[in-house]
């Protein structure tokens, strides 16, 4: 879309505050707690979050350029972490705090525009209440009091 001259987005030259930047830390070694690995990998069992049709999805060997072992030995592999894995909105997790601080997007000071709200058309209305909630408990999406809220 285009902008006329006196719409367009300058950038504010500054610098980056110390209150913003994300810690990165380990707090244990996370090599520590690795489940050893069998030579020998059994057989791939549908169990809790990784279904049948999770393993599908993933594709593993879709250009057969793996031995039948070494499928078997991702297949452990993923059954093993597969509480790290997020098939859906509300396995998703968020970054423990002992990892990394939490995100603060820094601004500068300024008045917040307004836009009008997009109404959203009767018919479907229902629909994205209940997708606005999903995402709500989910954790996708916080509660906010800002100026820029939609």
């Amino acid at each position: 879309m285009y902008k006329r001259v006196d719409k367009k987005i300058k950038p504010v030259s500054g610098t980056f505050p110390q209150a913003a930047r994300v810690d990165r830390q380990f707090p244990h070694d996370p090599l520590q707690n690795l489940i050893p690995l069998t030579p020998h990998p059994p057989e791939f069992i549908p169990n809790g979050r990784l279904t049948h049709e999770c393993m599908v999805s993933l594709r593993i060997n879709s250009q057969e350029y793996l031995l039948p072992e070494e499928v078997k030995l991702f297949q452990h592999i993923m059954n093993l972490n597969q509480e790290t894995l997020a098939f859906e909105e509300t396995d998703r997790g968020t970054l423990k705090e002992s990892y990394f601080t939490p995100y603060i997007i820094p601004t500068v000071p300024h008045a917040p525009w307004e836009y009008k709200n997009i109404p959203i058309p009767p018919g479907i209305c229902q629909k994205v209440i209940e997708l606005l909630k999903s995402k709500i408990n989910a954790g996708v999406y916080e509660p906010s009091q800002s100026a820029y809220r939609s």
